[in-house]
């Protein structure tokens, strides 16, 4: 008689439960680094925004209060890779009211139908003292609900 090769069907299905229990695993830990990532490059955009801003600053007297290239706009624009996943507010939350020091807060928004809106990953917001953080609650201010970049993790309550 012949020896036959090849595979059972028993370990071929053993295979691929293997293979289906690691990509159980797996994927979620893949999905949690694109969103960082994803989050990453928005919050490296909105540091260089308010960098420009603090540049127009100094030369103007007073904060930016748009994209663009006319009068009192920043000549700049937001990059492809953030833009496919947020949107910029604007016109800028600008305060440059006489008697009140001036000020800013620059919010990104994910984009609707987003990976990032439907993680409930939040508004990515930095102003102009340098507060960073993401807004789960809804306020536009940093409150207690509200997680820092720096977390690794934010858990809306």
């Amino acid at each position: 008689m012949r020896e036959r090769s090849g595979f059972t069907l028993i370990e071929v299905m053993i295979a691929l439960a293997i293979v289906a229990i690691l990509v159980a695993v797996a994927l979620p830990s893949y999905q949690s680094y694109v969103r960082r990532a994803i989050r990453s490059e928005g919050q490296m955009f909105l540091m260089d925004l308010a960098q420009r801003q603090e540049q127009y600053f100094l030369d103007q007297r007073r904060y930016a209060t748009d994209l663009g290239s006319g009068a009192g706009q920043l000549t700049f624009s937001v990059p492809s890779d953030v833009s496919k996943h947020y949107t910029l507010q604007q016109p800028f939350n600008v305060s440059n009211a006489a008697g009140a020091p001036p000020s800013f807060i620059h919010m990104l928004a994910p984009r609707p139908g987003d990976q990032m809106t439907t993680a409930n990953d939040g508004n990515l917001l930095l102003d102009n003292v340098g507060t960073r953080w993401r807004e789960v609650d809804g306020n536009g201010s940093y409150a207690a609900n509200d997680c820092r970049w720096e977390q690794s993790t934010c858990i809306p309550h």
